[in-house]
């Protein structure tokens, strides 16, 4: 009998895929086995519970260290976008299917206990779950299972009650347009159109699992576009061209720009309290030599931006330009390489023995992942952000018995540049880089 490899697929919002063998015109045919559980709405109390604030810290630094694996590994200097923290939620479900080695592995580039991901997974998952007045955040995971095929029930009721993660079952083996249609019609759904594309899964898939990210968020409270500067700015793209245009104003945020090393940052805020940060290169030295996991690390970490001084209040905006970014590969091997994650990529060892008997297929062979496919996207325009992304309130300043002098800043983007975009309560939603706009 030919051997019959299969696959776990991770999509995500971007889009996330995390494939292991195992949409279009139509929603596609599915079965539902299970529905995600109940939640309420995150709030700030929540955020300061100690269990989010573990899950929160290790997102964050498995985005800083991801980014800076896919950013090594490309050839060329395209705008990119990632979107780490659906890689990461991902992978969280895939470390409740796995088992033994595979889900040690899988925990550890992670960053956490299984303990620590149980107690904390639901509120970093419901923290990017929030609508605003102008935008919304939104997440969503699910498990795709082959027709038919016998699993543990125990996992998918754990996927549904803590993981908030939808069950279905698709036949990928028989009628495969349909199977990947309806992946492709979730996927769709659930990204309000922005990732629009099949994923391919193969007529051996055994499973696939899905996460999706979602963000849309406006400038101004009304709608209304961004100003643009009365003069044109020179921006020099990577390979040292020269784009004159007119750049976009932001608001003014408290605070002043800060110096890493070799770059300085500053950041822009949307309506709903999300950030965008800017890394910008010093005169003398390019993007590759600064952009990275430190960089991602020191700018996120920062508390005090220098707003207030003895007698004077310090204000900037950021002086930016529009811009598209996007990424679409397999980064199986970036967690191979950079995370040490392996064994569900061998297929010579059941590994996912939480989610089906023995982890194998209905054909007595084992279940391995033979790709993890990201796809993302980030448009940022005169109106806002669209992709993933919170809102952030600006700081103000401590009240002072004599009239504080305000000292307005601008922070000019004019040359290729890093980002991070965060949600109010500090997680990495995207990172990438911007060479020509």
């Amino acid at each position: 009998m030919k051997k019959l490899l299969k696959t776990l697929c991770v999509v995500a919002g971007g889009a996330f895929a995390l494939s292991c063998m195992a949409a279009c015109a139509d929603t596609g045919k599915k079965t539902v086995l299970a529905m995600p559980a109940a939640y309420e709405q995150f709030d700030y109390d929540e955020s300061q519970e100690p269990a989010y604030k573990a899950v929160q810290a290790a997102a964050n630094s498995f985005a800083a260290q991801f980014t800076q694996q896919v950013y090594a590994l490309r050839g060329d200097d395209s705008n990119f976008s990632l979107s780490p923290v659906s890689v990461y939620m991902a992978l969280a479900l895939a470390s409740q299917c796995a088992g033994g080695d595979a889900r040690t592995e899988v925990l550890s580039a992670l960053g956490v206990s299984q303990i620590e991901l149980e107690e904390g997974f639901g509120y970093l998952y419901r923290s990017l779950n929030c609508s605003y007045p102008h935008g919304r955040v939104t997440s969503a995971n699910s498990i795709w299972l082959q027709d038919g095929l016998e699993f543990i029930p125990e996992c998918l009721n754990s996927l549904a009650e803590d993981y908030y993660c939808y069950s279905y079952a698709a036949d990928f083996r028989n009628d495969n347009e349909a199977a990947n249609n309806a992946v492709r019609h979730f996927v769709r759904e659930q990204t309000n159109g922005l990732i629009d594309k099949s994923f391919d899964l193969v007529e051996r898939t055994c499973f696939a699992l899905v996460n999706t990210l979602y963000f849309k968020d406006n400038w101004l409270g009304s709608g209304d576009e961004l100003s643009l500067t009365q003069t044109q700015y020179d921006f020099e793209t990577s390979d040292g061209q020269i784009i004159r245009d007119y750049l976009m104003q932001g608001a003014y945020q408290g605070g002043v720009a800060q110096h890493g090393e070799n770059f300085a940052t500053f950041y822009t805020s949307t309506d709903g309290g999300n950030r965008l940060y800017f890394i910008v290169p010093d005169e003398g030295h390019t993007l590759r030599e600064v952009f990275g996991g430190e960089s991602i690390s020191f700018v996120t970490g920062i508390s005090d931006w220098g707003m207030a001084g003895e007698g004077v209040l310090n204000y900037t905006r950021c002086i930016f330009p529009a811009f598209s970014a996007d990424y679409d590969g397999d980064v199986k091997d970036v967690l191979k390489d950079g995370f040490g994650v392996e064994d569900i990529f061998n297929e010579d060892i059941c590994s996912l023995t939480s989610l089906l008997p023995d982890g194998v297929n209905d054909y007595g062979y084992p279940v391995y992942c033979s790709k993890v496919q990201h796809v993302a996207k980030l448009v940022v325009d005169r109106r806002g952000v669209e992709g993933a992304a919170v809102t952030v309130i600006p700081g103000e300043g401590a009240e002072s018995a004599d009239p504080a002098v305000r000292r307005l800043y601008d922070f000019v983007v004019d040359r290729s540049f890093g980002y991070v975009l965060t949600d109010r309560y500090g997680t990495i939603l995207f990172t990438g880089v911007v060479n020509t706009i």
